[in-house]
């Protein structure tokens, strides 16, 4: 079986950025880029995963992506997300997947790992941390929408190599001194990496902190808090909605029979 994961967040902010019509933007870039996703990947299962608020990277460091920027259509995009969340819930052949206290990527990871370990599985997003599902799984591929090809396996340890260099974009700072190059030579020499670290006690502690961070969390026993979507699928009523908001690249005659077409096969799998 051939089960896509797709990083919910991710695309939603990808559409955000994307085209800029009208009031529903964010929903009609979102819904536009995805029938064609669902097409190429061609997937028997889907899985649209959401974030919950990581409470242990937080109990662990505070600052846990504090730097994230605030945009001016906050308000919009909100509201927008919900929109595309709830028809998500509510009308498509797709769980829609949370976890309250973990990430979407704990969650995508933890599925993988304990639910579809035979399966042939592919990760949708642009988020470099699912590398290290490659040094976990071999059954999983990582897809990047935006450039629509799949991504490469590094050939050594991801976090371990992310936490020497840290991750801006999370707030967590890199060991002072150590960049790409610099990171890489020192995971592919496990001798030359203890002997770095062991040099200062401060740098050792960043880096146990670091690796924490990054690291897919293990959700053992709470996978059974996991919040999933049953939906009714409606698709006269996904157009009914997508009319409203004059979506009509959607919803004209031959757009419409192609858009409903491309989920057929989820929508007998996920009956």
């Amino acid at each position: 079986m051939k089960v896509v994961f797709l990083d919910g967040y991710n695309l939603i902010h990808r559409a955000r950025h994307s085209f800029k019509v009208g009031e529903y933007s964010t929903v009609y870039s979102f819904f536009r880029s995805l029938r064609p996703l669902i097409e190429k990947l061609d997937p028997d299962f889907a899985y649209f995963v959401i974030e919950g608020t990581p409470q242990d990277r937080f109990t662990l460091y505070p600052d846990y992506k504090a730097n994230r920027p605030k945009y001016k259509d906050h308000e919009s995009f909100t509201l927008q997300k919900n929109i595309i969340i709830s028809i998500l819930k509510s009308y498509f052949p797709m769980a829609v997947v949370k976890h309250p206290f973990h990430e979407g990527d704990d969650v995508i990871g933890n599925l993988i790992e304990r639910f579809h370990a035979r399966d042939e599985c592919v990760v949708v997003s642009t988020d470099t941390d699912f590398l290290q599902l490659y040094n976990r799984c071999n059954n999983v591929v990582i897809y990047n929408p935006i450039t629509k090809t799949t991504v490469s396996a590094p050939h050594y340890d991801y976090v371990k190599w992310k936490a020497l260099r840290g991750d801006a974009s999370d707030n967590i700072a890199g060991i002072k001194g150590v960049g790409d190059k610099r990171a890489e030579s020192l995971v592919l020499d496990e001798n030359k990496l203890i002997m770095f670290l062991s040099q200062d006690p401060e740098r050792e502690k960043l880096f146990e902190l670091n690796q924490k961070l990054i690291q897919f969390a293990d959700i053992g026993d709470q996978m059974s808090l996991l919040e999933s979507s049953l939906p009714d699928i409606e698709w006269d009523t996904v157009k009914q909605k997508f009319d409203e908001f004059e979506f009509y690249s959607i919803t004209n005659p031959k757009s419409w029979i192609k858009f409903h077409s491309t989920f057929s096969k989820l929508q007998r799998n996920y009956s």
